[in-house]
């Protein structure tokens, strides 16, 4: 038996993200406010560099979905294939699959009983 909440540890992680949206969603709007009094010559460089915010945005959000879908007891393989971002949940995905292969490594084997492979 684990000594921590896991899915209590991953809805206050969805909730956090959810607060840093907010926050990136606040400065993406001043970002917005300060490209409007750019010289037009470099709105476009601007323009093309605030998109960051929005794939940050993107990005966080997918992670609050994650975690939170994980935390509703949500199947691991159905909540990466909810990601938004293919990318991301690749990434995950493969990290996801990785653990697995460790942990099955590293735990020994369940002994059913005899093999035998010749008679």
């Amino acid at each position: 038996m684990n000594d921590y909440d896991a899915k209590g540890l991953l809805a206050a992680v969805a909730a956090e993200l959810a607060d840093i949206r907010a926050g990136v969603d606040e400065a993406g709007g001043l970002v917005s406010e300060l490209l409007r009094l750019a010289p037009p010559e470099q709105r476009l460089t601007f323009l093309t560099r605030m998109q960051a915010f929005d794939v940050l945005s993107q990005r966080v959000d997918a992670l609050s979905g994650l975690a939170g879908a994980l935390a509703a007891d949500q199947p691991m393989d159905t909540a990466l294939a909810a990601l938004p971002l293919a990318e991301m949940a690749d990434r995950l995905r493969e990290m996801s699959f990785r653990v697995r292969l460790s942990a099955s490594e590293v735990a020994p084997a369940a002994v059913a009983g005899d093999l035998l492979l010749f008679d």
